[in-house]
């Protein structure tokens, strides 16, 4: 059993909000329809064991969870030298390099690359759309509750 708590009912959202990205796919991630929790490492902090959980959870080294290349020219230059603890410390010390924001539904998380992602991830089916028949004659979508749209009521 893991240290981070999760649950498949919660959708967990680690960002920064020096990323750009991170700003953009939180308001994706505002948008579900799961309870939200969200983490801004700006200002929340998250402990050694968890990151290295979270790791563990993406399948990816604890080094690509982070943008390294925007660390000063000297760090970058002993990247090959750091053990874990090291990363731990840099990444404790400089939030802000987690451009790639984490999100964490029950035992599945992903390191978001776009925001296309984050719909892959989430894998929104419709089940959160408005499914009344106004909601389906004025919308893009298609008729999911097995009645039939104002559309097909005319044209019947």
């Amino acid at each position: 059993m893991g240290i981070l708590a999760i649950d498949d009912k919660e959708l967990i959202y680690i960002y920064s909000d020096q990323s750009d990205l991170g700003k953009k796919v939180l308001a994706y991630a505002q948008s579900s329809d799961k309870a939200l929790r969200v983490i801004n490492i700006e200002k929340e902090s998250i402990s050694d064991s968890i990151w290295l959980e979270i790791a563990e959870m993406v399948d990816k080294p604890l080094s690509e969870l982070f943008s390294l290349e925007l660390l000063d020219d000297d760090k970058k230059d002993n990247i090959p030298n750091y053990d874990t603890d090291d990363l731990l410390k840099i990444f404790k010390k400089n939030p802000s390099l987690l451009q790639h924001p984490i999100a964490i539904n029950g035992k599945k998380a992903i390191s978001i690359n776009d925001r296309f992602d984050f719909f892959t991830f989430y894998k929104k089916d419709g089940s959160n759309f408005d499914k009344s028949t106004e909601a389906i004659k004025n919308g893009e979508h298609l008729d999911t509750t097995g009645e039939k749209s104002m559309d097909n009521k005319i044209n019947s």
